[in-house]
């Protein structure tokens, strides 16, 4: 089972984030390439080119290497324990991926120095003053699903208590064998509603974030760029909702195996890893169809090139740590990769990175006591 387990876990979760690694340079506005802003025409220059071929081959050569590795010390070296080598397998992947992203870096920034891009080309930033009022994110209406499932997860367990064995299994080996039991109690039936609880509010923070994060618009086609990025973040709001609610049915059928409704250590095992895949390709295919601010999405005409986004490298650390003292923006685009960053000069910024943590550290103290 040790040897099922570990190929499920590398073919349904590891191999796809090693593709979309590997397609990150693809998938981030052709005006930023590896944290350095250009001008979009500059993306198919041939030394542009070769700078994202080379890290694509690198992150699939290294990182395949660093994932066949751990693949085979796992298997046959612990074949009857937890995955051990797997975290540090990741672990050196992502060094190994921020190495390659440094060097493609630095690259890009010689090459623009040396051939100087946007000496002669205009610089506009654009802002939509209506862009607040366009339909951008799902209803968040969908959040009241999320109080559905709780509340049925809840009742589950309130419901089935007296049926429920005086010892509840909590963990399990890759050989399906419990390794780990708790004696029956209230307190170890809420972990399961608490954990989604905590997720609800979690979910519900990055929808807000979606929707109040800083607006990129391209100065070249401003109507397109402003459609192209109401349809990302609409795409990505709606993403979110279904991720939540994946794992808050994760947590739902951890109470149901919990309860002895689900006993098989088969389904037991492989559930969890099954709902794992189905979030990790979402995220993939979003990411790859979609592109960053919606880059990859098929709206309106090209652009004509005659005017650029206004070059803000001087305020991108690295190219990925981005620290404006003068943007009031909480959060803007990342310039590598899809998502949003925190403006790191804001200490608001701070403040809600910090509390975030510190309640990450708090809800596992908390769920950890319940079920200790």
């Amino acid at each position: 089972m040790k040897l099922f387990m570990t190929m499920m876990m590398f073919i349904i979760v590891y191999a796809p984030l090693l593709g979309i690694f590997a397609l990150t340079p693809y998938i981030t506005r052709k005006t930023e390439s590896f944290g350095v802003s250009i001008p979009e025409q500059i993306y198919a220059d041939p030394e542009v080119k070769k700078i994202r071929d080379t890290y694509r081959n690198n992150v699939l050569l290294w990182g395949g290497i660093v994932a066949i590795i751990s693949f085979i010390a796992d298997v046959l070296l612990l074949p009857q324990s937890d995955f051990f080598f797997l975290p540090f397998g990741i672990a050196a992947e992502m060094v190994l991926l921020f190495a390659f992203y440094l060097k493609g870096h630095k690259q890009m920034k010689r090459l623009k120095q040396y051939k100087n891009w946007t000496a002669n080309t205009p610089q506009k930033v654009i802002i939509d003053t209506d862009f607040r009022k366009k339909s951008m994110l799902v209803s968040p209406w969908w959040f009241l699903s999320y109080a559905v499932v709780i509340l049925a997860t809840l009742g589950l367990g309130l419901l089935m208590y007296d049926t429920i064995p005086d010892r509840i299994p909590m963990n399990y080996n890759m050989s399906g064998e419990v390794t780990r039991w708790v004696n029956k109690s209230y307190k170890v039936l809420f972990f399961a509603p608490a954990s989604q609880t905590f997720i609800t509010f979690l979910m519900m923070f990055v929808y807000r974030i979606i929707g109040k994060a800083k607006q990129q618009i391209h100065p070249a086609y401003p109507e397109k760029s402003v459609e192209q990025n109401r349809i990302f973040r609409y795409r990505w709001s709606a993403f979110t909702v279904f991720m939540g609610l994946a794992v808050l049915g994760l947590f739902g059928f951890t109470q149901l195996s919990m309860t002895g409704i689900i006993t098989n250590p088969w389904i037991i095992m492989t559930v969890p890893l099954m709902i794992t895949g189905i979030i990790v390709a979402a995220a993939v295919v979003l990411s790859v169809t979609t592109g960053q601010g919606g880059s990859r999405i098929a709206v309106g005409k090209k652009a004509s090139g005659e005017v650029i986004n206004r070059d803000e490298d001087q305020y991108w650390k690295l190219g990925v740590f981005y620290y404006n003292p003068e943007d009031p923006a909480l959060f803007v685009e990342k310039r590598f990769g899809v998502g949003w960053t925190n403006n790191f000069a804001r200490p608001m910024s701070w403040v809600m990175l910090v509390g975030l943590l510190i309640l990450i550290v708090l809800f596992v103290i908390g769920t950890t006591r319940m079920t200790g």
